[in-house]
């Protein structure tokens, strides 16, 4: 018996399949966790940039809109310009604030601009026109360019 006993001391054959098969689990398990990792961040860049370019498209599409009706304004002797546009109400899922800024305030290095922003990411549309505007901020979506004879500025607002 002590024979039978001593051989099966020295036989290392199960414990060497089992530390395999425990290595190649944890390897896998390791493997597979850096890349989901690795895919997760793609994502969140990949959807940080749809931010930025949407929220440019938005912010150029309602800079053209502000110049149309500054060119409006200019051609008229008593002008009286509304103009309602409709644009997405969120952008990749999130909703998003449209602000007017005027004097080179941060983060416009120009005379004046559209400062467009989700929880996580800026985007800054700098125009030109020749009538003054007034600084001010709507949410996303339905957005009203106006002409304010009293103070003879374009105004953003909601309708």
């Amino acid at each position: 018996m002590r024979r039978f006993i001593t051989h099966l001391t020295r036989d290392e054959r199960a414990v060497s399949t089992t530390v395999t098969y425990v290595l190649t689990i944890a390897i896998t398990t390791i493997l597979l966790s850096g890349l989901i990792t690795a895919a997760g961040g793609l994502v969140g860049s990949q959807q940080e940039q749809a931010t930025r370019n949407e929220l440019g498209v938005v912010g150029e599409r309602i800079a053209g809109e502000l110049t149309s009706v500054d060119h409006l304004v200019q051609a008229g002797t008593e002008p009286d310009v509304r103009l309602r546009t409709s644009h997405p109400r969120r952008i990749v899922g999130a909703p998003y604030a449209v602000e007017l800024k005027t004097g080179g305030a941060d983060p416009c290095s120009h005379p004046q601009c559209l400062v467009l922003s989700t929880a996580d990411v800026t985007v800054t549309v700098p125009f030109d026109n020749a009538t003054a505007v007034s600084p001010g901020r709507v949410v996303g979506g339905d957005v009203v360019i106006e002409y304010d004879r009293s103070n003879e500025t374009l105004v953003l607002g909601e309708p």
